[in-house]
């Protein structure tokens, strides 16, 4: 079973979306003030000077999204790396890894935890966040997942 999840009315499904796991927890005031920082790159976030359409969201404790309307203007690939170079230094000023690939985020009997990915067979009724999603369309379509519905369902 997943859930459906409507965010970023305002973009199609098409739009390129970017999931960032951090490696613990965020306390409520770390959730809100990474919001914001993201909300105000993505203000600014531009490709060969031309804006980008783009927006950001924190889902929970552990994930945040940036999503591009990349129909209106792609992203290039110093634009990538200028919003990964941010990542890494909002990583840094917060003590966290945004770049974690070992952990996985999962929600098990309603409660959100985050494991090692080697550990999904013990899990095999949790919903997972998969994190190598890459559309907004295949957000919206059920996420969190069952993780027999997920990239991860060879594991279980």
């Amino acid at each position: 079973m997943s859930k459906e999840i409507n965010l970023f009315q305002e973009f199609p499904d098409q739009s390129r979306i970017w999931l960032y796991q951090s490696d613990r927890a965020l306390s409520e005031s770390e959730m809100e003030a990474l919001e914001k920082q993201l909300l105000a790159f993505s203000d600014e976030w531009a490709a060969h000077g031309n804006k980008l359409s783009a927006s950001a969201k924190v889902i929970n404790p552990y994930l945040s999204i940036l999503v591009v309307n990349d129909e209106l203007v792609p992203p290039t690939g110093c634009s990538v790396d200028t919003k990964v170079n941010f990542i890494k230094e909002l990583g840094q000023k917060m003590n966290v890894n945004f770049f974690n690939r070992m952990k996985v985020t999962l929600e098990d009997d309603g409660e959100l935890k985050q494991i090692h990915f080697s550990a999904l067979k013990e899990h095999k009724d949790a919903l997972i966040f998969d994190p190598l999603l890459t559309t907004l369309g295949e957000l919206r379509k059920g996420w969190p997942k069952a993780i027999s519905q997920s990239s991860f369902a060879h594991m279980v």
